[in-house]
C-alpha cells in the first residue's frame, strides 16, 4: 500500500495504538484528520488507513474505511465531477482480500461499479481478477456473485456460459465447490453439467459433495446434497462410481439415486439367471404392445388409385423398410371402401400386382386368420377390421386367393365359452383409495404402490403390511415380509433398491439377485366351475384357457391400474374370494339360448341388454361383475355384426343359431349394410306394438320415448328407395363394386318389414316447432303409430320420422306445430322374395339392358324434360367425385342430358327428391321384366299422373 498516498505514518499510529482497546476513538481520530484534508484526497487518505488497519489485524475497521473511501469518491463524482480511479480501488481491494477486509458487500459494490465503467474489457478483466482473490484466498464472496458479475462480462462480449464456465472451473479446480452455498451451485448448474463432459472434471464434480456444515438447519444441507447427487446423474457420473461408491454413500435420495444407478451398468447389480425374460416377466414386465392400438391409431390414411404415382413411391419405400410403411399399408386395408366413388377392387389389383407389397399384405393376412380362429373376442376385434374390408374389396380380384379356407371364430359360441368358464369379474379384488396403483406379487404377498405415496401389502387373509413410501413412475415397489424393496426394469437390466425409509433408497450389497417371484400361470377353479381354468400372463396379455385348451378371454394386464378393483397376477387368484357365488354358478349354467338372448338385445342397446340380463341371469347381483358380463356381450354382439359381413363378402352360409334380429330374410345377404337390420326390426316391433296400445285417435297423442338402436343413424334415408337401387345396380356402365353395395342395402333392408313391400310402411319428414330434440317420442297416430328418428336444429328445425299403418292405409293427420318438409315417401318397391330374385337374375345375366328411347318416353309421358327423365331413370353422374361413372356412360345415354335447344349440357333440371320419387315405379313389379321389358315406364306415366304430378317435387 506503500504506492499509495495517504496519512503519515504518525497520523496513522496513533489510531492504530486506539484501535485494540479503543476502536471508537481510534476511528473518531481518522474521521477528524479526513475533515481536515481536501475532499480530493479523502479516497486515497481512507484506502490507506484500510491498508494499515488490515495489515495490523483490524479487519473489521478496515472495512469500514474502505466503505467510506468508496462513499466519498461517489460524492466527489457526483458533486465534483471528479472521475472515479477504478484502478486504484481495484488494487487495493485486490490487496486486501486475503487480510480479509474486503466484505461481500464491497466486492458487490465494487463490481456494480465495474459493470458501468467506459473500458468494459478492463473491467471484464477487473472483476475475474476481485473475485479469483476471493477464490485464491480460499473463499466464496457470497451466494449471487455470478449474478453480478454477468453484467460485466456482457458488456465486454462474454456470453453467460463463457462467464459460468470460468467461475465453476475456476471452483472445481480450487476445492472450493463443496463451501459454495446453494445459490452459487444453482447458477452455475449448466456450466457445471458442460463442465463434466470432460473426465477430469468429472471426477472433480464427484469429489464436490457439498460441505455438510455449511448449513446448520437440515433442510437446507439435506437439499444441497440432493443437488449435487441430482448434477452427478445429469452427467452420467453413475458410470465412474464403483460399487463400493455405492455401498459407502448408505441411503440416498430415490429420484437421485436411480439415476445414479441407471448409469452404473452391469456392474451393480447382479445379473438374472438366462430364463429372466424382460418382456415376458409377469411381475413389472414391460406393458406389450396394445393388440387395438389401431383403433385410436392417427396414421393417415393414403389416397391411393390404381396406378398413380403416390403408389408406386410407396412401393419402393415398403421395400426398403422405410419406418410406418407396413402401418400405412394397414391403415389403408382398414379403410378399403370408406368412398362410394373409389374402385378398391382395382386398387387392390395394383397392390397385389406388387411383389412387396404382397408379400407383406399375405404375411399380414397369415396373421389376421390365425386370430379370426383362435376363439376368443379379442382375437375377433384385431382381426375382423382388417378382414372385412378386405374381403370386401378382393371379390373377383387374386387377393380373395389368400382368405380362401378362413376359419371364422363365431361370436355367439366365443361369448358363450367365456361366461362358462370365468370372468376376472367373479373375484373380489383389492381396492385402494386412490391411483394410480402399481401392482407386484412377490410369493404370496400382493403389495400395492398407492398413488406413488405408499404401499399396502395383502396377504392370503388379507392386509399384512402398510407404510408410507414414496415412489415414481417406472418403479414397483414390494415387500417381502421383512422388508420393503423397489425395483424397476431399465431397458433390460432388473434393477432392485431396498428401501431404508421414506424417499431413501439404498443399493443391496450383499450381491443376491432381487427380484419379485411370482408364477406366470396358475390353475384356478372359478366359483362354480367343476374343472379349473389356465390363467396364464404373457407379455402384457392376460389369458384364459379352459379345460379343452381353447382360449375364452384374453384381455390387456398392466401393472398399473385404477385403485377400484385392483387386478393381481394370475398367482394371486386363487387366494381371491368370489364376488358373487350365485351370480358365478348362474354362469356356469348358462345356455346357449342365453347367450344368444342377451346379444341380440345388445344389437339393440345397453338398455335394451341391462332389462335381458335382469330376464336372462337375475343371481347376478354384484354390480361390477353384471357390468363385466354386459362389457363383453356388448363386445360380442359389434363382432357378431362383421362377422356376417364377412361371411356375405366370402360368400359363405350363415351359422346356426344367429340372434333372431339379424337372421338372413329370405336367405339375403346383408353384408355391409348388416348393422341396419337389428335397428329397423327392433323399430318395425317397436311400432307394430305402439298401434296395438289404445284407440286411434283424429290427431297424434304421445305414448313415451324409446331410445334409438345403435344402428339408426341414417337408417331412414333409403327409405322407399330399394326400386330405384335396384335399378340403378343393374345399368351396364355401373361399376361392379356399386352393385355390390346395392345388393348389400337391398339384402338388409329385403329382409326386414321396412323392406317387405306390404305397403304398412312410410317416412315423414317434417318442419318442426320443437323446443327440445323429439328425437325417440313414440305417437300414437290416426293411421297407427310413428317414431320421431332424428332432428335437426339448424337450419330447417326438421325432423324425419317412420309412420307404421296395420291395414296399409295412410290418411293426412294434423300435427300441431309440424308440417310436412317433403311430401311422405311411401314404402315402395320390395319384398325378400322379389329381391333374393332381382339379385339372383343380376348374378346370372349381368346388368339389365338399356334404351334411350323409354326415357323419351317417360319424358313425353309425364311432360317433364328429357333430362328430367334421364335423372331419374339413370341418375345424375355429373358432380364432383363421379368422373369415373361419367366417363362410362354410353354417348346415346349423355345425350339425354343436353338442352334440345342448344346441344350443351343441361344441368341438373330436376331435384333429387323427384328422382328418388320417379325412379321407384320405373322398377318392374316382376324383377325378371327389367331383362325383358325395361323400364316400367307406364307405371311411372300412371304414379305421377295419380300422386308424383301433385307433389310438387
Amino acid at each position: 500500500m506503500r504506492d499509495v498516498a495517504g496519512p503519515d505514518d504518525d497520523e496513522t499510529g496513533g489510531a492504530l495504538a486506539l484501535a485494540a482497546k479503543d476502536p471508537e476513538g481510534a476511528r473518531a481520530q481518522i474521521l477528524q484528520t479526513a475533515a481536515r484534508r481536501p475532499a480530493a484526497s479523502l479516497p486515497d487518505y481512507f484506502s490507506a488507513a484500510a491498508g494499515a488497519f488490515a495489515r495490523a489485524g483490524f479487519a473489521e475497521q478496515a472495512a469500514f474505511y474502505l466503505g467510506r473511501a468508496g462513499e466519498v469518491e461517489e460524492s466527489n463524482a457526483r458533486l465534483l465531477d471528479l472521475a472515479p480511479d477504478t484502478a486504484r480501488a481495484q488494487r487495493v481491494l485486490v490487496e486486501l482480500v486475503p487480510l480479509g477486509a474486503i466484505t461481500a458487500s464491497a466486492l458487490h459494490g465494487h463490481l456494480k461499479r465495474l459493470a458501468r465503467h467506459d473500458d468494459a474489457a478492463a473491467a471484464h478483466a477487473w472483476a475475474r481478477e476481485a473475485v479469483c482473490a476471493f477464490f485464491d484466498a480460499g473463499v466464496v464472496p457470497y451466494p449471487n456473485v455470478v449474478a453480478d458479475l454477468l453484467p460485466v462480462a456482457r458488456s465486454a462480449g462474454v456470453d453467460e456460459a463463457g462467464e459460468t464456465d470460468f467461475v465453476a472451473e475456476r471452483l472445481l479446480r480450487g476445492g472450493l465447490l463443496p463451501r459454495a452455498p446453494l445459490p452459487l451451485w444453482e447458477a452455475l448448474d449448466a456450466a457445471l453439467r458442460r463442465l463434466a463432459r470432460r473426465p477430469e472434471q468429472l471426477d472433480l464434480l464427484i469429489a464436490a459433495r457439498p460441505d455438510g456444515e455449511l448449513y446448520a438447519e437440515p433442510g437446507p444441507r439435506t437439499e444441497h446434497h440432493r443437488r449435487w447427487l441430482l448434477l452427478l446423474g445429469l452427467v452420467g457420473a453413475g458410470r465412474r462410481l464403483p460399487r463400493d461408491w455405492f455401498a459407502g454413500a448408505g441411503p440416498l435420495p430415490a429420484n437421485e439415486l436411480m439415476r445414479l444407478a441407471a448409469d452404473a451398468g452391469d456392474r451393480l447389480f447382479p445379473a438374472p439367471g438366462r430364463w429372466f425374460d424382460p418382456a415376458a416377466d409377469p411381475v413389472i414386465g414391460r406393458s406389450g404392445p396394445d393388440p387395438l392400438a389401431f383403433t385410436r391409431s392417427k396414421t393417415p390414411v393414403p389416397q391411393w388409385h390404381d396406378e398413380n404415382a403416390e403408389l408406386t413411391e410407396f412401393a419402393a419405400t415398403l421395400d426398403d423398410g422405410a419406418p410406418n410403411a407396413r402401418e400405412r399399408l394397414d391403415a389403408y386395408v382398414r379403410n378399403l371402401g370408406q368412398y362410394d366413388n373409389v374402385d378398391y377392387p382395382s386398387v387392390l389389383r395394383a397392390l397385389w400386382a406388387r411383389g412387396t407389397i404382397r408379400r407383406v399384405l399375405t404375411e399380414d393376412v397369415a396373421r389376421w386368420r390365425e386370430e379370426c380362429a383362435t376363439g376368443d373376442l379379442l382375437a375377433l376385434e384385431i382381426a375382423l377390421p382388417r378382414l372385412v374390408p378386405l374381403a370386401e374389396a378382393a371379390a373377383g380380384t387374386p387377393a380373395a386367393e389368400v382368405l380362401s379356407g378362413l376359419e371364422i371364430t363365431e361370436p355367439v359360441d366365443a361369448l358363450w365359452r367365456a361366461l362358462r368358464t370365468g370372468l376376472p369379474e367373479e373375484l373380489r379384488f383389492p381396492a385402494a383409495e386412490e391411483s394410480p396403483v402399481t401392482v407386484v406379487l412377490h410369493d404370496d404377498l400382493l403389495t400395492l404402490g398407492v398413488a406413488g405415496r405408499r404401499v399396502e401389502v395383502h396377504g392370503p387373509a388379507g392386509p399384512v403390511h402398510r407404510a408410507e413410501l414414496p415412489h415414481g413412475g417406472g418403479t414397483y415397489p414390494w415387500f417381502d415380509g421383512a422388508g420393503t424393496f423397489v425395483s424397476r426394469l431399465n431397458g433390460d437390466r432388473a434393477e432392485t433398491f431396498r428401501a431404508v425409509e421414506p424417499g431413501m433408497l439404498e443399493v443391496p450389497t450383499d450381491g443376491q439377485w432381487r427380484w419379485p417371484r411370482s408364477p406366470a400361470a396358475v390353475a384356478l377353479t372359478f366359483p362354480g366351475a367343476a374343472a379349473p381354468t389356465q390363467v396364464m400372463l404373457d407379455r402384457a396379455l392376460l389369458r384364459l384357457v379352459d379345460g379343452e385348451g381353447r382360449t375364452t378371454l384374453r384381455l390387456r394386464y398392466s401393472p398399473v391400474q385404477r385403485g377400484d378393483a385392483v387386478m393381481p397376477p394370475p398367482g394371486f387368484w386363487p387366494h381371491l374370494s368370489a364376488t358373487d357365488p350365485e351370480g358365478s354358478a348362474a354362469l356356469r349354467g348358462l345356455a346357449r339360448d342365453g347367450a344368444v338372448r342377451l346379444v341380440n338385445a345388445a344389437l339393440v342397446h345397453r338398455r335394451e341388454l341391462d332389462a335381458e340380463l335382469r330376464r336372462v341371469l337375475p343371481e347376478i347381483t354384484d354390480a361390477r361383475l353384471l357390468e363385466g358380463v354386459a362389457a363383453l356381450v356388448l363386445r360380442a354382439a359389434a363382432c357378431l355384426l362383421d362377422t356376417l359381413r364377412l361371411r356375405d363378402a366370402l360368400r359363405l352360409p350363415q351359422p346356426d343359431g344367429l340372434p333372431e334380429l339379424v337372421r338372413a330374410g329370405g336367405g339375403l345377404r346383408a353384408g355391409r349394410s348388416v348393422a341396419r337390420v337389428p335397428a329397423v326390426r327392433y323399430l318395425a316391433e317397436v311400432l307394430v306394438e305402439a298401434a296395438e296400445t289404445g284407440p286411434a285417435y283424429d290427431t297424434p297423442h304421445p305414448l313415451g320415448r324409446i331410445e334409438r338402436p345403435t344402428g339408426t343413424r341414417g337408417v331412414y334415408f333409403a327409405f322407399g328407395t330399394l326400386g330405384g337401387e335396384a335399378l340403378q345396380a343393374a345399368l351396364p356402365w355401373k361399376a361392379a363394386y356399386h352393385r355390390a353395395k346395392a345388393a348389400h342395402l337391398l339384402g338388409a333392408l329385403g329382409g326386414t318389414p321396412w323392406g317387405d313391400g306390404s305397403g304398412r310402411w312410410r317416412r315423414l319428414w317434417f318442419t318442426a316447432q320443437a323446443t327440445h330434440d323429439p328425437v325417440g317420442q313414440l305417437w300414437r297416430t290416426p293411421n297407427g303409430a310413428m317414431v320421431i328418428l332424428s332432428w335437426q336444429a339448424h337450419p330447417h328445425k326438421d325432423a324425419v320420422a317412420v309412420e307404421y299403418s296395420p291395414d296399409g292405409v295412410f290418411r293426412d293427420f294434423t300435427f300441431p306445430g309440424w308440417t310436412h318438409l317433403y311430401p311422405p315417401r311411401a314404402q315402395g318397391w320390395g319384398g325378400a322374395d322379389r329381391i333374393a330374385r332381382y339379385l339372383r337374375s343380376l348374378d346370372e345375366r349381368g346388368p339389365a339392358p338399356y334404351d334411350v328411347t323409354a326415357v323419351r318416353r317417360l319424358a313425353e309421358g309425364t311432360g317433364l324434360p328429357v333430362s328430367t327423365a334421364a335423372s331419374a331413370a339413370y341418375g345424375y353422374p355429373f358432380t364432383i367425385g363421379r368422373e369415373k361413372d361419367l366417363a362410362g356412360l354410353p354417348a346415346d345415354v349423355v345425350a339425354l342430358y343436353n338442352d334440345p335447344g342448344t346441344g350443351e349440357h343441361a344441368g341438373k333440371t330436376g331435384s333429387w327428391q323427384l328422382d328418388d320419387a320417379l325412379r321407384e315405379p320405373l322398377m318392374p313389379a316382376d324383377p325378371e321384366d327389367l331383362w325383358i321389358t325395361g323400364l316400367d315406364v307406364d307405371g311411372a306415366v300412371a304414379w305421377w299422373d295419380a300422386v308424383g304430378r301433385d307433389l310438387g317435387l
